[in-house]
Parts: C-alpha cells; structure tokens; sequence
C-alpha cells in the first residue's frame, strides 16, 4: 500500500506539469500550423490567379490569332467582300463564321461588315447597317483608324438585359488588316461565358474571383462579401487585354487575425513551459527524499562495494542498478546453460537409444528414462522426411527453415497429448524427425502411430507449403529393440521413390521385397544407351521399362541412386571419343542437369521425367552434331575436287551434284552455309587469282590465260577480270 501510495502520489505531483506543457505545445502548433496554412493559401491564391489569367489569355489569343488567320486565307469571305452580291456566297461566309464559333464555345456571335453596301452578315440574316440591332458599335469601330484590342463590357444594341448576363467583350478587325477597305470583322464574347470559365477554376465558397478592366470597372457583379486586406488576395494585370485578375480568399478578417496571432500563441506556450520547468524542479526535489532516505540506507550495508563500484560512476543508482543487470546476467546464463545442457542430454539418449549403446551402461537408462518420462514397456519408432528437401532449401532461409522444423515438431507434440500418449520428438537430421512413442500397457501401439502420423501428415499438407512422408517400424516390446525398430522406419521411407510422397509407409508393407533383379536392369540401361548414342528413339522404351521394374520391385532410394549414377557413368563412357561437340554437351549441360535431377526429385515419377526431358534434349543435339559431321566431310571432298578442276570449263553444280550424287540444289545451300558465297562466285575467285600469277609470272597472252583458267571467250575473260579487279588484264600486268 505505501508504494501504491507513493506512486500514486508521484503521479498527482506531475500530472497538472504533464498537462500543462502538452497544451502549451499544442497551443504552439496550432499556431504554427495556422500562420503555415495561411501563408500557403496566400501562394495558391496568386498561383491560381496567374494561372486563370493565362488560361483566359490564351484562349482570347486564340480567337484573335484564328480571326486574324481567317481574314487572310478565307476565299469566302474574300469573294463575299469584294465579289457580286450572291446568296450563295453569303451562305459559305456564314458558314466561315459559324465555324469560327464551333471551334470556340466563348464566342457570342461575330459580325461582319461589307463596306461597299454597307451591309452587316450576322449568323441570321444579311441587312443594312441602318437595320442592325448593334450598329451603333460597328459605326463607332469604323471610325477608328487604329483597331485595338478587346473592349471593356459593353451591352449589345437590340437586347433588353443591362447587367453582366447580357453585356459581351469585343474584338473588331479591318479587312484586309491594314488597310479596312473591304469590311470590318467583330467578334463578340459573353461576359457570362468568361465568369463560368474563372468559376471552374476557383471554389466560390472560399474564392471570390473578380476581372477588372483597364478603367477598373468590374465585369461581374461585386460580392457583399469581397475582401480586399492586405496580404489575403491577389491581383494580376494582364499584358495583352489589359485587363486585371483578381481573387480573394473569403473570411479573410479572420486569417489576418491568425496570422498576426502567431506571436502571442507562441509567448504563452514559452511562459508556460518556464513555469512547468521551475514546478518539475519543485516536485523532484520533494519526491527525491524518500528515495534519498532508501540509498543512504543500502549505503550503511555495502559502503565497501559502493567506493569500488562507484568509483567512476557518482550516481547513487550505479550500485543499484548494476547489482540487478548482474543478478539477472547471471541467471539467463544460468538458464541458457541449463537448456544447452538439457538438449545435449536429450540428443544423446536418443542416439543411445536408437543405435542401442545404453545396453552398455544400465544405470543411465535408469535415469534418463526417468528424466524424459518412459516407462518400461513397447515401443515403436516413425521416421518423418521432409519431401523435396533441395526445393524446401532453396524456397527458404535458415531462420524459416528452423522455425518451420519447429512447428512441426510442436504439432507433433500436441496431436500425440490429444490421444493421450507420450512420445518423444526430436530432429535427428537437417529432414528427419524422430518420433518415439512409448506405452506401459498393451495398448495397439501400431494403431496410434498410424493414427498420430497420419494426422501430423494432413496438417502439415493442409496448413504448409510442403508435405512430409513418414515411416513406421514395428512395435518392439523391450527398450533393445527400438534401433531395430528406427532401422525399419528409415527403410520404409527410403521407399518412397517408388511408393511417392506424402503419404505413410508401414514397414510391414515393405518388409521382404527384394531389390530386383540387377542384371536385367544392367541389360536396359546398356540398350537404352545405345540408342541414345546412335540418336536413335528406341531408348525411350527401355528407359520406361527400367523405371517400370523399379517401381514393380519397390526398390529403395539408396538402390535407385546408385542404379541412376550407374547410367549416368556408362553413358559418359560411351560419349567418349566419338564426338566432340557431344562430349563437350554432355559435360558441361546434360551431366549436370543429371545429377541435379536425382539431388532435388524424390520419386521415380519426377525422376523419370526429368531424366527424359533430358535425354530428348541430348538426342537432339546428337543427331544434329552427326549430321553436322558428314557434312564437313561431304564439303571438304567438294572442296578439294574443285582447287584440283576449277580451271575446267565443264565445271557447274550439275557436275558436282552427278559426280558426289547430291541434289543440285541442297548443294547449292549446303554450299552457302558451309563456305559462305555461291559455288559460281568460289569458282571465280579461284580462277582471277590463278589469272593474276599467270600475267605477273609469264608473258602469255590474255586469249592463252582466259583459256588455261577455264575461260574460251577472252571477252568475257576480260570483262569477269575487271569487275573482279576494277582494272582489265593488260593493265593489270603493266602496274606489276
């Protein structure tokens, strides 16, 4: 109670500091926030702005640059300006102009005005100046000299409505630009249009825009609600209407007030923080008796440990504080040695029970079965193997393998207390766990082992992504029968090569099959590695019957290796000195791929179908390296057969192809492939080189060379030479 006192006392005593520094922190953000929040709106406010000002510039630029280009290339209105009076004519400039308006959703309606009758084209009709409902603007326009940029908001001639809804901006344009003799061009933009177009860009709850003209009247109506503080709005005069853009940020009366009251949030949380400082002081002061009052109490008892340990270290909790890190050290050492104690004793019971070496020393059976819970009575072993263990390798890391191995060894546990019997569980390999169940009574002990492996097998298959195959011995009823009990357990399982995974293996099921018969597995895998050498298909049936009798005969894992391995070698055997590329082949991809094969695949299903995926793989190249072969030997009789005759006229491919009974044309390819430029061109080649020794060498004439390098005609002779040589034969031999 008197520490629960103190405690709560403690915490009475700094509690009110707690709160009132937290809110003056929190005054502080707030603060903060505030004046960074209304300066931020103030940047996007001028940013918003300039970019409304370039976006409605942009689109006014356009409307004149468009217009402008109108005027000069439209053949319409030309002709409609200066050609006879002619409806249709009036139709296509219309037309000109509705298009104009298509384009562009701003544009009210445009006007063009046609100076040698006077006549205005609207989208209506064509009518007199005098009878057009806006001509008091298209008069004054006409009498500038100069035209300028767009007006201010004006309202039309003919329409009832005064405020923004119905005035409009304009832009007028001489026709032709420089001159107006033609006509004149007006193009009108609602001012409603513009407002809609500022209001997609700003939220009116929060934003009022507003546009100005040159004078600084308004375009829109003004807000009851407008603002014009210093600091809260933003306003951009346009370079090209003239025009000036201008948005403010509502309540911005109360933004000031935040942004100026940043200074007296941030005062009050100091003075705040300087009385929660002096009050801490206060508090710790007071509370530290009673603590005081405790050390120099423990410093009474141990004033000689304290000079040694205190030394260095003045702060009167040094002692305290490394008496308990020791007192604690000490036991989780204590704790660890304990347990690496206990798992060496463990480890070394169970080898000693499994190999049967206890018998040796009674006594510390005695004990240690004491120890672990056994009782005199049966036993029977279950050998469990993690499937694919090469794959489980490589999917995982160590720290996930362990705990993996973990979990099943706790499932173990558990499903074996649910039925109510006592087993030891332990790794014995890096994917064997050894399952030891023990009963002193008569109970079928064959019964639950088989009922405990079959559902640590369906939990470890349904809740993890990979399965187990377990074996089971037979029921032994004295202690030195458990290693012959574990031995049929680990040769069980080592039938799961031809039994598959993932499933239980009794003992019993496999007690008594013998390994086959090995001289007709020796007769297989000598026929299948000659077809295989000879490239020829047939090793595909001997290679199913091996692997059928092997699974007829339940062979063991260690028999279907060393089998495997047997092949793999004398295949290797028989690859030797016949072809290179195939040897070569073999030792750097077929015989690897092999003996990966037989580490990672647990049954003779897998290993039958990577070993034949394998072989095809072989096969292939084999056939293709024979092939290969007799081309090289076909091509280099050719070859040498053509250096010897290629000055005979007769010489073609018909000859070659009667002479070495191969097709004309397959010689043709084979020729390219192998030598890499037509049979005609190799031959030429030949027959210039030999010309060119014959004209440096000897003073025969061109006809006597033409016809010793298989030439009749000298004409062509020379005409071959020189697109071969870039020169003829007799300057060929004057530059040598």
């Amino acid at each position: 109670m008197k520490t629960n006192n103190y405690n709560t006392r403690m915490l009475l005593s700094y509690l009110p500091i707690l709160f009132l520094t937290i809110s003056a922190l929190i005054f502080i953000f707030f603060a903060m926030m505030n004046e960074l929040n209304v300066r931020n709106a103030i940047k996007a406010n001028k940013i918003t702005t300039e970019y409304m000002a370039n976006m409605l510039d942009s689109t006014l630029k356009s409307i004149d640059v468009d217009s402008r280009k109108l005027i000069q290339t439209s053949v319409e209105l030309q002709q409609f300006l200066d050609g006879p009076p002619d409806r249709m004519l009036d139709f296509a400039a219309s037309n000109a102009l509705s298009g104009l308006m298509v384009q562009y959703s701003f544009i009210d309606s445009i006007y063009l005005y046609r100076a040698k009758d006077r006549r205005v084209l609207d989208q209506s009709t064509l009518r007199l100046i005098e009878e057009f409902p806006d001509r008091s603007y298209v008069q004054k326009a006409l009498e500038r000299p100069i035209n300028g940029n767009w007006t201010s908001p004006r309202s039309k001639e003919g329409e009832q409505s005064a405020d923004a809804g119905g005035k409009v901006v304009s832009l007028g344009r001489n026709i032709p630009l420089d001159t107006g003799s033609l006509g004149y061009l007006v193009i009108n933009v609602r001012v409603t249009s513009i407002e809609k177009f500022m209001d997609q860009m700003v939220d009116r709850k929060v934003t009022e825009a507003q546009l100005f003209d040159a004078g600084g009247k308004p375009f829109f109506q003004e807000s009851q609600e407008s603002s014009v503080e210093q600091g809260l709005h933003a306003g951009i005069v346009s370079d090209y209407t003239g025009w000036t853009y201008r948005t403010v940020i509502k309540g911005g009366r109360l933004f000031s007030i935040l942004f100026q009251g940043g200074v007296m949030w941030i005062m009050l949380g100091l003075g705040a923080i300087v009385f929660a400082i002096g009050s801490t002081f206060y508090v710790t002061r007071r509370s530290y008796k009673p603590i005081e009052a405790i050390i120099h109490r423990i410093n009474r008892f141990s004033s000689t440990v304290k000079e040694n340990e205190l030394r260095e270290d003045k702060n009167e909790f040094a002692f305290i504080d490394q008496a308990i890190e020791k007192l604690i050290t000490n036991n989780m050492e204590f704790q660890e040695k304990q347990q690496e104690h206990l798992f060496i004793r463990r480890q070394q019971f169970l080898q000693s029970l499994l190999s049967g070496d206890y018998v040796a020393d009674g006594k510390t059976w005695e004990q240690e079965r004491h120890h672990f819970g056994l009782s005199d009575g049966r036993f029977i072993v279950a050998l469990l193997e993690i499937d694919h263990y090469v794959q489980f390798g490589l999917t995982y890391n160590q720290k996930d393998q362990s705990l993996f191995k973990f979990v099943v060894s706790s499932v173990a546990v558990e499903i074996a207390q649910q039925i109510s019997q006592q087993v030891i569980v332990e790794w014995i390999t890096k994917n064997q766990l050894i399952l030891l169940l023990n009963s002193g009574s008569g109970n079928d002990l064959e019964h639950y082992l088989l009922k405990l492996s079959e559902q640590i097998r369906a939990w470890i298959e349904s809740h993890l992504d990979f399965t187990v195959t377990i074996g089971i011995g037979t029921a032994v009823e004295e202690v030195a029968g458990i290693s012959r009990s574990f031995e049929e357990a680990a040769e069980a399982v080592s039938h799961k090569v031809t039994l598959g995974v993932n499933q239980i293996i009794d003992a019993v099921e496999v007690k008594g099959n013998t390994s086959g018969e090995w001289f007709l597995y020796l007769q297989l895998m000598q026929n299948a590695v000659r077809h295989l050498r000879m490239g020829e298909l047939e090793w595909k049936n001997d290679f199913e019957r091996l692997f059928s009798n092997m699974v007829v005969h339940r062979l063991q894992k260690d028999d279907v290796d060393r089998l495997l391995h047997y092949f793999i070698f004398h295949l290797e055997r028989e690859l030797e000195g016949w072809l290179p590329e195939a040897a070569k082949f073999w030792k750097q991809t077929v015989k690897p791929e092999l003996l990966e094969t037989l580490d990672k695949n647990d049954t003779l299903a897998e290993l039958e179908d990577c070993f034949c995926l394998t072989f095809e793989q072989l096969t292939d190249h084999l056939l293709v390296a024979g092939q290969n072969r007799r081309h090289n030997v076909l091509m280099k009789e050719i070859r040498d057969y053509i250096a010897e005759h290629f000055t005979d006229p007769n010489l073609s491919l018909t000859l070659l192809s009667d002479l070495f009974q191969v097709n004309p044309k397959y010689l043709s390819q084979l020729f390219k492939e192998e030598i890499g430029e037509n049979f005609s061109d190799f031959v030429i080649t030949l027959r210039i080189n030999y010309a060119k020794k014959l004209l440096k060498e000897t003073n025969e004439t061109v006809q006597d060379i033409s016809e010793k390098t298989g030439y009749a005609n000298a004409i062509s002779f020379s005409r071959i030479f020189k697109k071969m040589v870039g020169i003829s034969p007799g300057q060929y031999r004057e530059s040598s």
